[in-house]
């Protein structure tokens, strides 16, 4: 660039990267990030790349769990339920995936500056390893993109947490932008986001890592953590300031995401294969855990799961939810006597539900042959269905429930008193 061009650019506060910015800066100090964390530069042939490097010793707590060693964690990753029904090999090297970037939208324009990797290593050391890249200046990008692509393709998985959404279709188009052949399309992805939901939605109105940690692994953080929102905003304020000292913080919350992940994988395996009566496993995990069988057509676990959540429920709705999938497996089995009896137990315990009541219309009407007792639960079907708010569906309901009550009662009349 003509030096005249860069001396009128500096002047409007146009530079480039954090090392023209002492002129700049607010006032205070300027502290660089390899200062204040363990780490080391790596060089790549765009220039070199600084990664935090941290260690942590076999049967470190995160929360409530201790960190697997490598072996028991291949063996946890091989019990996982997968998005492709492919299980992960016990001899596959797991890399345990997080990253922060300067947008959270996940734009065209978004970049990540913190791209964290963990792993199990043994001819590293015993215990858990964490490298952090770090983006000192957004120069550094390529350098940090070649490092990537140097390290990943050691590994044969990924797990991550909402990786297949945001994770890896960031990194991988600033890797196609850099005209590099993003090496993560190679890797076995495991992204623990559908899984925790499938198992832990019936207990939790969110399935985001953060409440996990709280109301399943039990991790609370320290104050060194900072909120995800305002992580992009730190960025940009050390990239104007150079001072890294939020950064770190920022990596520590990073390092958290990434033992959080670990953990998750140890607490659903723990989940998956505990024996029955397991006292760490809840009525909602125990209900998820039939849900999950009975979608994979293992009718008899399900079966198994949801009677014995029946018989330790204590939350009503969640009790409801267990008879209705109860009575509705027992349906898809033909086994309708044995179903009648948890129709009969959430009609009597919900005094709202519709459903119930019309599964036993339907039974009594053509399982039972019984006409009278088919009217009567069509008719207290209509009684619920009234009470709800004016509208399409209720006046829907109705009218489908009138036909059936109108069928009916043409049924008793043509054969006296019913049955």
């Amino acid at each position: 660039m003509h030096p005249e061009l860069q001396q009128r650019l500096r002047a409007l506060g146009v530079v480039r990267g954090t090392g023209a910015l002492a002129t700049l800066s607010r006032a205070g100090p300027r502290v660089a990030i390899e200062e204040l964390v363990p780490g080391r530069f790596y060089t790549t042939s765009h220039g070199r790349c600084f990664i935090a490097e941290s260690h942590y010793p076999p049967g470190h707590r995160h929360g409530q769990v201790s960190l697997p060693a490598c072996p028991h964690l291949c063996s946890a990753l091989t019990a996982l339920p997968t998005q492709h029904n492919t299980p992960v090999d016990s001899q596959n090297r797991a890399c345990f995936l997080d990253i922060e970037t300067t947008d959270l939208s996940g734009g065209s324009g978004t970049f990540a500056f913190v791209v964290g990797l963990g792993f199990f290593a043994p001819e590293q050391g015993e215990g858990f390893h964490l490298h952090q890249y770090f983006l000192r200046d957004p120069g550094d990008e390529l350098a940090m993109l070649e490092a990537l692509s140097e390290q990943l393709p050691r590994f044969q998985a990924l797990v991550s947490f909402n990786g297949r959404a945001f994770d890896v279709p960031v990194l991988e188009n600033r890797f196609i932008l850099a005209r590099i052949p993003p090496p993560t399309t190679a890797l076995f992805h495991l992204d623990l986001l559908p899984v925790a939901r499938r198992l832990w939605r019936y207990e939790m109105s969110s399935c985001a890592l953060g409440a996990l940690e709280r109301r399943v692994l039990g991790v609370l953080r320290e104050q060194d953590d900072v909120p995800s929102s305002l992580i992009p905003w730190l960025y940009r304020d050390y990239l104007r300031t150079g001072d890294a000292r939020q950064m770190k913080r920022v990596l520590y919350h990073n390092a958290m995401d990434i033992l959080s992940i670990v953990a998750l994988v140890t607490r659903l395996h723990s989940v998956l294969t505990a024996p029955w009566g397991e006292s760490e496993i809840n009525v909602a995990e125990l209900y998820g855990l039939g849900r999950w069988h009975e979608s994979e057509g293992h009718l008899a676990e399900a079966e198994r799961y949801y009677c014995t959540a029946l018989g330790a429920s204590s939350s009503p709705e969640l009790r409801w939810r267990i008879l209705h999938s109860l009575a509705s497996l027992l349906k898809r089995t033909d086994r309708y006597d044995e179903a009648r009896t948890y129709w009969e137990k959430l009609a009597a315990e919900k005094h709202t539900d519709i459903a119930s009541c019309v599964e036993l219309a339907k039974y009594f009407e053509w399982r039972a042959g019984d006409y009278m007792q088919a009217v009567e639960w069509t008719r207290k079907a209509m009684v619920r269905a009234e009470t709800w708010a004016e509208g399409e569906a209720r006046d829907e309901v109705l009218a489908e429930l009138s036909h059936r009550l109108a069928r009916l009662e043409r049924k008793c009349a043509g054969r006296g008193t019913g049955r």
